[in-house]
């Protein structure tokens, strides 16, 4: 039996890490038996959808932590936050009595941000315990530090700049204490592998890409919105730090300049738990904070362009690829779209700084320009961001290392 420990199973899998765990589930699956441990804000009964994958699927009840344990928590540990977002001993007690009960050959782990649920077994030699493969979502040391370099320049912003720069430190101590000590690293870019094998690994990382249902996002699976035009979208969690900073520079430095050569624009921030900054981008002429949707492709489906103004971060991005697989005209900074095999000007554009509106603006007013670069996204989102082909090196290793005789499925 695979152990795989996750944050959270939202049904359906809607945003970046749980829809990467939904596919990397059902990967594993194909080896052997999967339990999955995980937590939950509601006592509700597991997902129809992950019940159809696993063996056995066990939910733990967790509450986000106050303001003051943070703080906390902050001033008077070592570690970093993340070390403690879901941190949850009836968890912990489960997997010790399964360890006991079962053979478990392999724990895997989806993000960081669960390692601390196998901090007992860290110090145990390789032969005494389940083999450990850490599946880095991130390299989290890497993305604060580009937080903190995006964040200090603004005085705005320096209180987010101070915080960044302590977790980026303790984030580079605690992820090279956990990347030396499991048994295999899987990064989900070429430059996260280099930044993680930075710190440490005892092992070079194995590279297994997101990717994504390119069946399910497809040009003509939906009805497109009518949102007017031309209309921007962008889409993706809007509590999470690198979308905030995204959607703030987006909507206050980009946006005036694009308003003012297209006075009908409209632009869409579409993604769950909005945070207040957010929000507050709905006073801007012509911007509006959609929230959470059951389904964004109605949204890409009618969107003139897709833009992507992430100036921090790590890993590939889903919503990137999402739009690629929809077939959409797409303008990205070069950070955006670090880690994947896009060229500038034939799959997406990308721009920085004052070009991002130059370039948001020609595109609106370049149809065939559009459907040229959005067909091209979307051969390239088939020919290597289907999720069969980006997880084949996560399968490639678990078939190698821990179930070498296991029977590949049929047909």
């Amino acid at each position: 039996m695979i152990l795989f420990l996750a944050p959270e199973l939202p049904d359906p899998p809607n945003k970046g890490g749980s829809i990467r765990a939904f596919h990397v589930l059902r990967r594993l699956a194909r080896l052997a038996p999967v339990g999955v441990l995980a937590l939950a804000e509601r006592a509700d009964e597991p997902p129809a959808v992950w019940r159809s994958l696993a063996h056995e699927v066990c939910l733990f009840p967790w509450r986000p932590r106050s303001l003051r344990a943070r703080l906390q928590q902050f001033l008077f540990s070592s570690h970093p936050d993340l070390a403690f977002r879901y941190r949850t001993a009836a968890l912990v007690d489960a997997l010790k009595r399964l360890l006991i009960q079962r053979p478990i050959r392999a724990i895997h782990i989806e993000g960081l941000e669960m390692a601390w649920a196998v901090e007992d077994l860290l110090d145990r030699p390789p032969g005494a315990r389940p083999m450990l493969v850490l599946d880095e979502l991130n390299a989290e040391y890497r993305l604060q530090e580009r937080l903190f370099r995006t964040n200090r320049g603004d005085p705005r912003r320096w209180l987010s700049a101070f915080y960044s720069g302590i977790q980026a430190r303790r984030l580079r101590r605690y992820e090279a204490r956990i990347v030396r000590r499991v048994d295999r690293v899987i990064a989900v870019s070429e430059p996260d592998a280099r930044d993680l094998e930075a710190l440490g690994a005892s092992r070079s990382p194995v590279v297994a890409p997101n990717g994504v249902d390119t069946a399910l996002f497809h040009p003509e699976a939906v009805e497109p919105l009518p949102l007017g035009e031309p209309a921007f979208v962008f889409t993706g969690s809007m509590d999470y730090r690198p979308n905030i900073d995204a959607v703030e520079w987006l909507a206050r430095v980009v946006w005036p300049a694009v308003r003012s050569a297209l006075p009908e624009a409209q632009l869409y921030l579409v993604g769950r738990r909005p945070s207040r900054a957010v929000r507050r981008l709905q006073e801007i002429p012509g911007v509006h904070v959609v929230g959470g949707v059951p389904d964004v492709r109605p949204y890409l489906a009618g969107a003139t362009v897709y833009v992507a103004p992430l100036r921090a971060g790590g890993g590939t991005r889903l919503k990137i690829l999402e739009a690629m697989a929809m077939g959409k005209a797409i303008v990205s900074t070069p950070m955006g779209c670090d880690g994947l095999a896009v060229m500038d000007k034939e799959h997406v554009w990308l721009a920085d700084g004052e070009a991002f509106a130059a370039a948001m603006i020609a595109l609106a007013r370049d149809p065939a320009r559009r459907k040229a670069l959005g067909e091209a996204a979307r051969r390239l989102a088939v020919a290597r961001y289907d999720w069969e082909q980006t997880l084949a090196p996560l399968e490639a290793l678990y078939r190698a290392e821990i179930f070498p005789k296991a029977r590949k499925p049929e047909g």
